[in-house]
């Protein structure tokens, strides 16, 4: 994890989580929304009920040739928050109000 930075926003509250390069970005998934609900990352419903992990972390790996992917959004529901994953590896939680 290179570092999260949490504040309310009009939806409630956003947590934004940058993805280590040697992190997978379905494990920022989990971390990030295990952070904006205060669980551990064990006691969230797993990723897989939402998103196919192995999925998500191809569409943002690194092409064949080694060279960075380019741009590319995802978002969904996941645990109860709105989650959207960037090709520069962030990772954007929107919740409600607690």
């Amino acid at each position: 994890m290179i570092g999260t930075d949490s504040e309310a926003s009009d939806c409630g509250m956003e947590l934004t989580y940058e993805v280590d390069p040697s992190e997978r970005v379905s494990s920022g998934v989990v971390a990030a929304v295990a952070a904006a609900s205060n669980a551990d990352p064990l006691q969230i419903e797993p990723l897989a009920k939402q998103i196919d992990p192995e999925a998500l972390d191809a569409l943002f790996a690194d092409q064949h040739d080694g060279t960075k992917r380019m741009g590319g959004t995802v978002s969904f529901p996941f645990s109860g928050y709105e989650v959207t994953v960037t090709g520069d590896g962030v990772v954007t939680v929107l919740g409600p109000d607690e």
